[in-house]
């Protein structure tokens, strides 16, 4: 429970810095430039990373070459629709 509880307050901490990188900066009005241009990879260079330390162990015990084939391609379409979303976005 506490492994779980310290998981929340990091993802409230998370939250909460976005929100603030998205209000800070620009003008009093709160105009600036937007979060996304530096949020967006620092998330998705996450993601990344998350999904190659937890799937490619995996990948490399499968039996089946086949399968293994088939992930592997899957978690690169995966990061090719996310360089897609964000070069069209």
């Amino acid at each position: 429970m506490r492994l779980q509880l310290l998981t929340a307050l990091g993802a409230v901490a998370g939250a909460a810095c976005s929100l603030l990188a998205e209000a800070g900066g620009g003008d009093s009005n709160g105009a600036g430039p937007p979060a996304p241009i530096w949020v967006l990879p620092f998330t998705a260079g996450g993601f990344v990373y998350v999904g190659t330390v937890a799937v490619l162990p995996q990948l490399l015990r499968e039996a089946a070459p086949l399968q293994s084939l088939l992930q592997l391609l899957a978690l690169l379409a995966g990061v090719a629709m996310m360089a897609a979303i964000a070069c069209y976005e």
